[in-house]
C-alpha cells in the first residue's frame, strides 16, 4: 500500500531561481573565452620558441648554483633574469592600482540599486576573482622593488583626490572620499618610507621566481 508523502520543507523551498541571475549563455561564453585564451597562449609560446624555457633554465640554474656555493638563502641575491627595478615598481603599481580601483567600483555597482550590475552576483564574483589576481601579481612584483611602495601610496592618494575633486558626485560625497583616501594613503606612505633605503638591495623571494620564469617579467 502506498501512503501519502509526508509534508516537509527545506532551505531550497525559499530560493527563487530567477533571483540567482545564473545566465547560462554567459557561462558558455566565458568557457569559450577561456578556451580561446589557452589556444592563443599556446600559439604565442610556439612563436616565441624556446625563449620561455631558456629563461626558466637560466634563472633556476643560477639560483641553484648560488645556493650550492654560498648556502641556503643565497639565491635571494641572484640577479640573473631580473629586469629594471623601475619597471617592476611601475608594473606592480599598475596592478595594485587596478585592484584598488576595481574593488570599490565593482562593489558599488553591485550594491547600488541603480548600478549596471545591480544584483547580478556572478559578474561581481568574477570581478573580485580578477581583482584577486591583480593583487597577487602586484604584491609579488612589488616585492622586487619595495622602494616604490611609498610612491605608489602617494600617487594613489593623489589620483583618488583628483578623480573626486572634479567628479559629478555631491560635495559631501566628494569631500568624504578625498578625506578618507588621504587619511589612508598618507600614513601608509609614511610608514613605508623606510623602504626607500632598500633601492640597492636585491631580494628575490622564492615565491616570485616562478612568476619571473613564466612571464616577460624575467629576461633570458
Amino acid at each position: 500500500m502506498i501512503g501519502r508523502a509526508r509534508a516537509h520543507r527545506s532551505y531550497a523551498d525559499d530560493v527563487d531561481p530567477n533571483s540567482l541571475f545564473v545566465f547560462i549563455p554567459g557561462a558558455i561564453a566565458s568557457g569559450f573565452l577561456i578556451s580561446m585564451g589557452l589556444l592563443i597562449g599556446d600559439a604565442m609560446r610556439k612563436v616565441r620558441g624556446d625563449a620561455g624555457t631558456q629563461r626558466k633554465v637560466a634563472m633556476s640554474g643560477a639560483a641553484l648554483a648560488d645556493e650550492i656555493r654560498m648556502g641556503a638563502g643565497a639565491s635571494r641575491q641572484t640577479t640573473v633574469g631580473l629586469r629594471s627595478r623601475t619597471g617592476y615598481g611601475i608594473v606592480g603599481g599598475i596592478f595594485l592600482g587596478l585592484a584598488g580601483g576595481a574593488i570599490p567600483g565593482a562593489s558599488w555597482n553591485f550594491l547600488n540599486p541603480v548600478g549596471y550590475i545591480s544584483d547580478i552576483a556572478w559578474i561581481w564574483v568574477v570581478s573580485m576573482l580578477l581583482t584577486l589576481v591583480f593583487v597577487v601579481v602586484g604584491v609579488q612584483v612589488m616585492r622586487l622593488a619595495p622602494e616604490w611602495l611609498p610612491i605608489f601610496f602617494l600617487l594613489l592618494g593623489v589620483a583618488i583626490a583628483l578623480r573626486f575633486a572634479f567628479g559629478s558626485e555631491t560635495v559631501v560625497v566628494r569631500a568624504s572620499v578625498i578625506a578618507g583616501s588621504l587619511a589612508g594613503t598618507l600614513p601608509a606612505a609614511a610608514l613605508t618610507w623606510k623602504l626607500r633605503k632598500r633601492r640597492g638591495v636585491t631580494n628575490v623571494p622564492p615565491s616570485v621566481r616562478p612568476l619571473l620564469g613564466s612571464t616577460l617579467l624575467g629576461r633570458v
